[in-house]
């Protein structure tokens, strides 16, 4: 068992860490998920930095100085995390982050096992035939069953309720101990409040119906899990904006990589960056011609890049797609509005932008519509960031929409017999949202370079008026 045993058991964990915090989150609280997922994070990182140390400490160069900063390293790190597992035990169960923090190590031990187990002969006859192994998993499936029917009975929202027999009898303890009645809102009523019968307020508010909701993101889970903190209402405040100038960043990183150190014979980053610039440079280049292509092409292939990645972004696991917001998509729309206006005063001056807007007028009919012609040109104007904005929130939320409906109803399809997992009904329409989140960025960056090329001169009536010229 060397590193690469180590390299399997972190694999192992990552899943397993994962799979164990949906399922407390699930069955439990966002809270206690996150436990789960902090317990187990806590834990591998221990596991490499340790790693990291004996490998420092007993390597071929371990009396080189780098070896010796490497272990300082691995060292420090161990003692910062420390210090992190105390503020962890400080604000998440303690239980439940032991839990998390075991997996890893069960892992390693199971693995151990399983390297023992394996190649023996008694092994071989176990699983030679199918139906011992056939028992095993049905035998596995039913207790994984029990433990998440008896987990869900135990944690679930009528847990409480089924412990208090006041509370299931529609009655709550006063101050006295005494069991008051409550309204079918949960609000015990005085004897004498609002009448002989103890009418609740009849002005109460009604409950607001709560809209559609995507798939549980990391900063959801934080601000359920943390309901009473300020920095979770800011993170859910501004989560568009956050997801926003992550994927931001994100792609300049990726880009700093990919250029910072340039070979003839590029690698694969390298060569896909390459790729992903040549096409996209030729493609507006075709729109907008050899001379003005250039000049605009880091603008329109950096819009259609952030967006394609906005949109695939809502498909890793815990992310979430900023274009499924409106503020984000009109903002985008607003951008490109306002450079195309400014591509047009700068390329046709004030009176040009006029002329175009009246529609060029050149003869006495064309200067009669133009009371006509400037207004709708106007509205057009105006309209080009609604459409641009609408299509793509329309299209990248719907997506979102139908992911849930359908991974709803692979929950629904087992819920009779409370397992925690479901058909993934929702798998073909994967593949759908990466084909439609790419039309999607490709549709907004082409009708964007469109924009641009109706703001820019037309050289067409020069070369007709050359041909008249020429005949």
């Amino acid at each position: 068992m060397g590193l690469e045993f180590l390299a399997r058991v972190r694999r192992s964990s990552l899943w397993l860490g994962g799979i164990a915090a949906l399922v407390a989150a699930t069955y439990a609280t966002p809270r206690a998920g996150l436990a789960v997922a902090a317990g187990a994070a806590w834990s591998l990182v221990n596991l490499i930095l340790l790693e990291r140390l004996i490998v420092a400490l007993t390597g071929p160069d371990r009396r080189t100085l780098p070896a010796t900063v490497r272990a300082i390293i691995a060292i420090g790190g161990m003692m910062a995390l420390f210090v992190g597992g105390w503020l962890l035990l400080a604000r998440l169960p303690a239980a439940l982050l032991m839990a998390g923090f075991v997996i890893p190590h069960a892992v390693m031990v199971l693995k151990a096992i399983a390297l023992l187990l394996l190649p023996s002969r008694a092994w071989r006859r176990l699983t030679g035939p199918p139906w011992p192994a056939l028992i095993v998993a049905v035998v596995f499936a039913a207790g994984w069953w029990a433990v998440t029917t008896g987990w869900s009975q135990s944690h679930g929202p009528g847990a409480a309720a089924a412990s208090d027999p006041r509370a299931s009898a529609g009655a709550a303890p006063d101050s006295h101990g005494t069991a008051v009645p409550t309204d079918p809102h949960g609000t015990a009523s005085a004897p004498g409040a609002g009448g002989a019968h103890g009418a609740t307020d009849a002005h109460a508010a009604p409950a607001q119906p709560a809209g559609p909701e995507k798939f549980a993101n990391v900063i959801t889970v934080l601000s359920r899990a943390f309901p009473h903190a300020a920095w979770a209402h800011f993170l859910h405040q501004y989560e568009a904006v956050i997801y926003s100038l992550f994927v931001a960043l994100l792609i300049c990183l990726v880009a700093m990589v990919a250029t910072r150190n340039p070979k003839l014979i590029p690698g694969p980053l390298q060569n896909g960056a390459e790729m992903v610039v040549e096409g996209l440079y030729n493609f507006i280049v075709d729109i907008l011609g050899p001379r003005f292509g250039p000049r605009y092409v880091p603008f329109l292939g950096t819009l259609f890049v952030y967006i394609l990645v906005m949109n695939l972004f809502g498909l890793i696991p815990f992310m979430d797609s900023p274009t499924s917001n409106l503020n984000v998509t009109v903002s985008l729309a607003i951008i490109v509005f306002v450079y195309a206006q400014y591509i047009g005063f700068r390329e046709l001056g004030v009176v040009g932008w006029l002329d175009h807007m009246a529609g060029s007028p050149r003869t006495p009919i064309g200067w009669g519509l133009v009371p006509l012609m400037l207004p709708i040109h106007l509205m057009g104007e105006l309209a080009k960031p609604i459409s641009l904005a609408c299509r793509l929130f329309g299209n990248i939320f719907g997506e979102d929409m139908l992911l849930v409906a359908f991974a709803s109803l692979g929950i629904t399809v087992l819920a009779f017999a409370n397992l925690p997992i479901g058909v993934p009904l929702h798998l073909p329409f994967l593949f759908l949202a990466l084909l439609t989140s790419t039309l999607q960025a490709l549709v907004f960056t082409v009708l964007s370079t469109i924009y641009f090329l109706l703001m820019l001169p037309h050289d067409d009536h020069e070369h007709e008026g050359e041909a008249q010229h020429a005949h």
